[in-house]
């Protein structure tokens, strides 16, 4: 016998979409009078955008349904939704969506041709991001605007965490390339010109 599992994405910031999707859930195997094997509650962390469903459902095994209120529940963005579907798919499992009234399986027809639309999609979406960017950049430019981070604006590095050490050595005569090795950097270069651009040697 196949195994049936609902899936739930819970959101503290729209209790409303997981009231509907428990609702719709519900009337679901209601209506086909059927128990889920188990329900499982999705909890995703918003600050998280590359957040994986996939540990959730780990130990669902091949030719068991998953059913869901729609494919939303996979992602906050469409690129991450397409990602999560295939991965779902290739590990044998099947997805049914209630609202899109979508039935996903592996090798099928139909499966193949809705994510052969949705992979266009997510390449679109990819092209009209860069093309917007490089349109607001170019208005940008046409207005006078200065393009770039402000003249005398210095960035954060990863090696400001060792600058006292860094003055330090350079004090008592070591040379960069062995200032590099002490303090456990790939290459000296990097520091070389870290130190030249913040006119580290002037302040010791």
């Amino acid at each position: 016998m196949s195994r049936v599992y609902a899936i739930i994405k819970y959101s503290i910031y729209d209790k409303a979409y997981t009231e509907k999707q428990a609702k719709s859930i519900k009337n679901y195997f209601n209506t086909k009078n059927e128990t889920p094997t188990d329900i499982i509650k999705y909890e995703p962390t918003y600050q998280d955008s590359n957040i994986d469903i996939m540990p959730y459902i780990k130990d669902i095994v091949a030719g068991s349904t998953i059913v869901v209120y729609n494919l939303s529940v996979f992602g906050r963005y469409t690129h991450k939704i397409y990602e999560t579907i295939q991965k779902i798919l290739d590990k044998g499992l099947i997805i049914e969506s209630i609202k899109d009234k979508y039935v996903l399986s592996k090798n099928d027809k139909l499966t193949n041709f809705i994510l052969a639309i949705s992979k266009r999609i997510v390449d679109m979406e990819k092209e009209l991001s860069s093309l917007r960017t490089k349109e607001a950049l170019y208005q940008k430019k046409l207005s006078g605007t200065k393009l770039g981070k402000p003249k005398g604006v210095i960035q954060k590095s990863k090696f400001d965490k060792d600058i006292e050490k860094i003055k330090r050595l350079l004090k008592d005569g070591v040379s960069i390339r062995k200032i590099s090795t002490i303090l456990g950097y790939n290459n000296h270069i990097g520091l070389n010109n870290y130190i030249n651009k913040r006119d580290i040697k002037k302040l010791i």
